[in-house]
C-alpha cells in the first residue's frame, strides 16, 4: 500500500493516512505470530510514514520494496 501512496496516489491525505494506519495495525499481529516479525513491520510503518512526499523516482521506490521484500523472507525465514 505504501507504494501506491509514493507512486500512485500522491499527494492524496486519505492515501497517506490508510496507508500509515495500515502498516500501524499490521504491526501488532505480525508481532503476536513472531516477535523478530515486529521489526521489519516496524521499518514498513516508518517507510510508509516518512517517504511519501519525497518525490522519489519510481525505480527507486521499487528498489526499496524489493529490499523490504528481501528483509522480511530472511526475517520469517531464520524465525520460522
Amino acid at each position: 500500500m505504501a507504494h501506491r501512496v509514493m507512486i500512485r496516489e500522491r499527494g492524496s491525505r486519505a492515501y497517506y493516512g490508510g496507508s500509515v494506519g495500515y502498516h500501524g495495525v499490521a504491526v501488532a499481529p505480525a508481532a503476536l505470530l513472531n516477535p523478530w516479525l515486529a521489526a521489519p513491520f516496524a521499518v514498513y510503518l516508518l517507510r510508509a510514514a516518512v517517504l511519501p512526499g519525497r518525490g522519489l523516482k519510481v525505480g527507486v521506490v521499487g528498489a526499496l520494496e524489493v529490499l523490504c521484500s528481501l528483509a522480511l523472507l530472511g526475517t520469517v525465514l531464520a524465525a520460522f
